[in-house]
């Protein structure tokens, strides 16, 4: 299956449009379910937040990145989370 350039990540080709849950998650390496919704809900409410999808600071899908223990906000100066 070939991925448009415009909806695959130049970083990991991940579809920027799928959703996280066709990805196997490692749950010793990320948060808990609620750390998860409170992190989202902050990238979500970013200004740095492009295509609703991803952080223009890390390049990476929020809904990924928020996944794992060792991430953190990327957001110079202050970050959200």
């Amino acid at each position: 299956m070939e991925m448009s350039a415009k909806s695959a990540c130049k970083s990991c080709g991940i579809n920027v449009t799928g959703e996280v849950d066709q990805y196997i998650i490692d749950r010793e390496k990320s948060v808990s379910d609620e750390v998860y919704e409170k992190r989202l809900n902050f990238c979500m409410e970013c200004p740095a937040l492009m295509y609703g999808t991803t952080c223009q600071y890390s390049g990476e899908l929020v809904a990924y990145r928020t996944l794992f223990n060792e991430k953190s906000c990327p957001r110079p100066g202050q970050p959200r989370w």
